[in-house]
């Protein structure tokens, strides 16, 4: 029998066992993703499958996952509160410039590679301490530390390319003659 016979025989058997643990410890919305994300990890770790207790290591599987999302929906709703305890914003308080910087940064931001954005938003976005990163990354402390230094010097040296690539293309760009 095949890995992948084996394993939809494992989900055929398991499914609804999984379903039914995970549904009665979260929202009926949540619910789905969940159990799904517990058979893409069965899948990708089937060979760590202990024979004959299949079942109990989908549950711990489920568990984590099940962890996971209750972290996010209290990180999405200490969001949401946050952003509801700030005051509005004054429409006249961005000046022009603020504007063309932060459109700068988001440019020079999306011009860096996949693993520097993302230990970038670790830590700039969800504010995690850089061993939190490492957990979220599977590299240890110092690695992440490289890696956040060094996404930080690839978006300084990103950034002057940016704004001179703007001011080189404003400079070509015909002036509107004021008939005053």
């Amino acid at each position: 029998m095949s890995d992948e016979e084996m394993f939809t025989e494992l989900y055929r058997q398991n499914y609804a066992a999984v379903e039914a643990y995970v549904s009665k410890r979260t929202a009926p919305s949540s619910a789905p993703d969940v159990v799904a994300d517990v058979f893409l990890t069965a899948w990708r770790r089937f060979t760590d499958i202990p024979d004959e207790k299949e079942l109990p290591w989908l549950y711990g599987v489920a568990r984590r996952m099940l962890a996971n999302d209750r972290r996010s929906q209290r990180r999405q709703i200490s969001l949401g509160e946050l952003l509801a305890a700030q005051p509005p914003a004054l429409s006249n308080e961005r000046q022009p410039d603020d504007v063309i910087v932060e459109l700068d940064l988001a440019r020079a931001f999306d011009g860096l590679g996949d693993a520097d954005q993302e230990i970038l938003r670790l830590v700039l976005w969800e504010k995690l301490p850089i061993k939190d990163c490492a957990l979220v990354l599977g590299c240890g402390t110092a690695a992440a530390r490289v890696r956040l230094f060094r996404a930080r010097k690839r978006l300084g040296r990103l950034l002057p390319q940016i704004s001179s690539a703007r001011v080189l293309s404003d400079e070509g760009r015909p002036r509107k003659e004021s008939h005053a």
